[in-house]
């Protein structure tokens, strides 16, 4: 039973024919299906008059999922998904990953890389909390299809909450009981990126409790992050942490999903899945770094340079940092892709789906096809999060009362240019 009703539109769940994948979760997402009316113009009205019970029924669901509606470009997308009162665009978010950039004239749709494709490839796996490595957390980030792949290619979601439940009890205390360690920059690489000084960048770091340590150009940024999320609608909670950090999780979850990619379509798919862990990792690795060089050659070089300068640094340090892995035996690990699976939804993308999922219950990924695939993504609401050890591993999801990391280096960064 749908828990609000809405004129103007048919509300649903979806059809098995509109999942690649079934599974027990039947109730995300929820769909709002154009009738008479499939304008942009009246998508907004619908969207901006029914906000509330949206924002209620995304807490709840999980996802939303704007189907049949007129939307043609990034730009519709935006005005669109930002029609919604309570949803807050974020347009920079601290040190962001390289490839996430926005999309040309608009200020908050970004691309989901730029540097190599995500969804409609060979690889199963990486299913995250988005932001997950970052500071700037989003409550909430929405997707825009405006091109399917030929062949699967879709956005899979995964009810965290769901998942959480199933997890042993002694598991649950472990991750509750602290934040775990997450990342690490050096405070001249922020200060090199945002074109500003280091005093500026430890001020601001210093304001969002984000540990600094070292010395001269060994002084490094550090972040620890909650796992759990408390969702503040309906008070569960979710297990919330991006799954490459559980370095065997991929392989178990190939696993789970093998069957369900059978016949001649998915033949090169399991031929790669069944490979060798060691070999699989081998391949991944480099494709992905051959694709990097391809896009930017002196970015792949700035990369690695850092990368290898930040890990000189972090050696230096004396204090153990301890990771959210730790947590996890094989047996856990095993049991967790089994009810990942049992809880994954599977949506098959149609031209001009608008889909918003609840960032603090839902974890997502781009799942494997074949074909040019063109997706948006759009995130909001920063939550309230500090960074540091003396935290609690259990985060009650709260909108930020202040702007993220990222803006308040962005507006440093526009000072110094403009007084230049």
């Amino acid at each position: 039973m749908i828990h609000n009703s809405y004129d103007g539109v048919a509300t649903r769940f979806l059809r098995k024919d509109e999942r690649l994948i079934n599974s027990s979760e039947t109730e995300m997402p929820l769909v709002f299906e154009a009738k008479e009316h499939k304008d942009l113009k009246f998508l907004q009205d619908f969207l901006k008059a029914n906000s509330e019970n949206l924002m209620e029924d995304v807490g709840k669901y999980g996802a939303l999922l704007f189907r049949g509606f007129n939307i043609q470009s990034d730009k519709d997308f935006e005005n669109a998904i930002l029609s919604i009162n309570g949803l807050h665009g974020i347009s920079d978010a601290f040190m962001s990953e390289h490839g996430r950039e926005r999309v040309d004239g608009l200020k908050y749709v970004l691309h989901t890389n730029t540097i190599y494709k995500t969804g409609g490839t060979l690889y199963l796996g990486g299913f995250h909390s988005e932001n997950y490595y970052t500071t700037d957390v989003p409550g909430f980030i929405s997707f825009c299809c405006l091109k399917p792949s030929r062949i699967g290619g879709e956005t899979g979601l995964i009810n965290m909450e769901k998942v959480y439940e199933h997890l042993d009890d002694e598991l649950k205390k472990k991750l509750e009981n602290s934040p775990y360690f997450v990342g690490k920059w050096l405070v001249s690489d922020v200060a090199n990126r945002y074109k500003i000084d280091t005093k500026t960048v430890e001020e601001i770091c210093r304001k969002f409790d984000l540990p600094i340590v070292g010395e001269g150009e060994n002084k490094l940024i550090l972040m620890y992050k909650p796992s759990v999320f408390l969702h503040p609608v309906t008070q569960k909670k979710a297990l919330q942490i991006n799954f490459f950090s559980l370095p065997t999780l991929d392989k178990a979850l190939r696993k789970r999903f093998l069957d369900d990619y059978q016949g001649n379509t998915w033949f090169w798919h399991r031929f790669f899945w069944k490979l060798p862990s060691s070999i699989f990792k081998v391949i991944e690795n480099f494709f992905v770094f051959l694709i990097a060089l391809f896009h930017s050659p002196k970015e792949v070089y700035q990369i690695t340079v850092s990368n290898w300068k930040t890990d000189k640094a972090f050696k230096k340090l004396e204090e153990k940092f301890i990771k959210v892995n730790s947590c996890f035996s094989e047996k856990d690990i095993d049991h967790l892709a089994q009810v990942m699976r049992n809880f994954y939804c599977s949506i098959i993308w149609q031209k001009g789906d608008i889909l918003l999922v609840d960032n603090r219950k839902v974890v997502h990924t781009g799942m494997p096809g074949s074909g040019p695939r063109l997706v948006r993504a759009l995130i909001s609401n920063p939550l309230q999060m500090k960074y540091s050890h003396a935290q609690t591993g259990c985060l009650h999801c709260k909108d930020s009362p202040t702007h993220t990391i990222g803006h308040y280096m962005a507006v440093e960064k526009d000072k110094v240019g403009s007084n230049r």
